[in-house]
């Protein structure tokens, strides 16, 4: 991918715009999506997924995109490449179905690299809930124990409401710490989570999580809606799915490394 050059003379000083980095990019969708940026997904899960991703169910417009769910399929965007520190922000608005997912989330794991742990950040909607964002991050090495750090975030604390506007939202990723952040109502940035690298002394708060598990390998960025399969993990998460067609509307995605 190309990327543009693009600076600003202030006070005698050149800016550099985040689109001068490599590895920046930024995809409003337009018609579809960039294939040079992203490739849909063909397969399925397994439990507690209860629909197969499905390319068909990638939906243009002339400007954002709609991942739709419907008869058990479903729809999945996965970067082409591998992407490291940074930050990974988008803006969704997702249909009121419960026992959905729409999702924004960064994935590696041994199916990428043997021997790699699964590693995951995430930022998912899940109308089961209501009106909250849900925060996560996830390790497990290859054969080993699964563990998770999650929290679910009330939105209308900041005027918001995902079911009915463009929610943009985002988490900024580094080798000590990850911030999730949204735009409130009024348009400015606000933080909603911090969590921590384990600082070393002993003890692991509840705004830490220990070194060993802290996300290091660079992974892919990921969009998807799905629905659960009502199995028992599937009614934990992401609720009890009674068969509605359901979607998730995406306007960009856009990542800006450190």
């Amino acid at each position: 991918m190309k990327t543009k050059l693009i600076s600003t003379l202030v006070a005698g000083l050149i800016v550099i715009s985040p689109a001068t980095h490599a590895n920046y990019f930024k995809d409003d969708f337009s018609w579809g999506f960039d294939t040079r940026i992203w490739s849909a997904r063909s397969g399925d899960n397994g439990s507690p997924f209860g629909c197969e991703f499905t390319p068909g169910m990638i939906n243009p417009s002339q400007h954002g995109i709609t991942l739709s769910l419907s008869e058990g399929a479903c729809a999945e965007l996965q970067s082409n490449h591998f992407y490291s520190f940074g930050k990974v922000q988008g803006s969704v608005k997702s249909g009121n179905i419960a026992g959905t997912v729409s999702s924004i989330f960064t994935y590696t794991s041994w199916w990428d690299s043997p021997g790699r742990a699964w590693q995951e950040i995430d930022i998912e909607l899940l109308p089961s809930l209501g009106n909250v964002v849900h925060t996560n991050v996830i390790y497990q090495p290859q054969g080993g124990t699964y563990q998770s750090w999650e929290e679910d975030i009330d939105l209308s604390q900041f005027g918001l409401d995902y079911r009915e506007n463009l929610l943009t939202i985002g988490f900024d990723w580094s080798s000590s710490s990850i911030r999730w952040y949204l735009f409130d109502s009024q348009g400015n940035e606000k933080t909603i989570r911090v969590m921590y690298k384990d600082n070393g002394d002993g003890v692991i708060a509840n705004n830490e999580i220990p070194s060993y598990a802290w996300p290091i390998d660079k992974t892919k960025i990921m969009i998807n809606q799905w629905n659960g399969d009502n199995s028992t993990q599937g009614n934990y998460f992401p609720g009890q799915y009674y068969g509605s067609p359901s979607w998730a509307y995406y306007d960009f995605i856009e990542y800006i490394p450190h």
